[in-house]
């Protein structure tokens, strides 16, 4: 995912440094959790053969910590210890004992955890471009949420031009239909086409020529260019 940074506690994306770190770390805190809170019956010792407990712990083990941190002076918690058994032990009690099946075969040491097949039915890149294309374009969101076309360069947003204002701007010379044949079709102003109605096509300069591009429903857009 664009922009996204796994933390360090993200298991699936640790390399092996990271991991052995994050190994001893967990099995010291879960070893003081399971003694202290008596759940030796509820989380068996081979916890750490089993994907979904080590994730379910990793999850407690970090609440924790940020609930018991030594703060510096006037840093307040962004929440208490009460809170952690609250909402974080509580909720996990419940689900260990819903989940009790994940230790059934569990006896002494050795254990076999469930294995689930996850298979993803066929047909999904279709589906997604199906969906990607019942969706609006970047240029098109950005003008139905702010009702103008941002500036790449400047970040300022594009004049929305009234159609009265576009036979102005014929007649001066500073905007010329695509097609003169066409009274209804788009006109270009500057480096730009708007077009009238329920659509605007805009025209990016390429090496000189224009790029149409579907964008959005306005009554007139123009973005100049110039």
């Amino acid at each position: 995912m664009s922009g996204y940074r796994p933390g360090r506690l993200s298991w699936r994306h640790l390399d092996q440094e990271q991991a052995q770190a994050l190994w001893v770390e967990l099995i010291d805190w879960v070893e003081w959790f399971r003694g202290c809170y008596r759940l030796t019956d509820r989380v068996k010792g081979c916890w750490y053969r089993h994907p979904k407990m080590v994730e379910e712990l990793t999850a407690a083990m970090s609440a924790h910590k940020v609930a018991y941190e030594q703060l510096a002076e006037e840093a307040t918690h962004s929440w208490s210890p009460g809170s952690w058994h609250y909402q974080v032990y509580m909720p996990l009690l419940q689900r260990l004992a819903a989940n009790s099946e994940e230790f059934a075969d569990c006896i002494d040491g050795n254990c076999e955890p469930p294995k689930v097949q996850v298979k993803l039915f066929d047909g999904v890149q279709e589906w997604i471009a199906s969906d990607i294309a019942a969706r609006p374009t970047p240029i098109a969101a950005a003008v139905a949420a702010s009702g103008s076309l941002p500036d790449s360069a400047t970040g300022a947003g594009s004049a929305v031009i009234d159609a009265a204002r576009i036979v102005d701007l014929i007649d001066s010379g500073e905007a010329e239909p695509v097609d003169p044949d066409d009274e209804f079709g788009p006109v270009s102003y500057g480096v730009a086409v708007a077009s009238a109605g329920n659509r605007a096509d805009l025209a990016y300069p390429t090496g000189g020529h224009g790029v149409s591009s579907s964008a959005c429903t306005v009554d007139w857009l123009v973005l100049d260019c110039r």
